[in-house]
């Protein structure tokens, strides 16, 4: 499971590559679109991932990079984010006892 992980790390950083390559901010948006959708594709060949749980954290983080990219949310406000959202998931993610 972890390889999964690994696997779905490189395909955000390599987002966050091309991201540098387009000055366009409509570029970065549809970029980080597709970095969660490589990443869906990538949970989806694998059953044994909870994939609710899965996705409710990859597309919390993609809203996050997309606010932070448009410049709605401050870079520090993003970090802020990133790290409740990363506090939700470390302790219990919204999973019922």
């Amino acid at each position: 499971m972890n390889r999964i992980w690994f696997y779905i790390l490189a395909v955000m950083i390599g987002g966050s590559i091309v991201k540098y390559v387009f000055p366009y901010t409509l570029a970065w948006v549809v970029i980080d679109l597709a970095v969660l959708g490589i990443a869906y594709l990538i949970l989806r060949q694998h059953r044994f991932i909870d994939m609710r749980h899965s996705m409710i954290f990859l597309g919390s983080l993609t809203a996050i990079n997309i606010l932070v990219d448009l410049g709605i949310m401050s870079g520090m406000m993003g970090n802020i984010a990133l790290l409740a959202l990363l506090g939700w998931m470390v302790f219990g993610g919204g999973r019922r006892m």
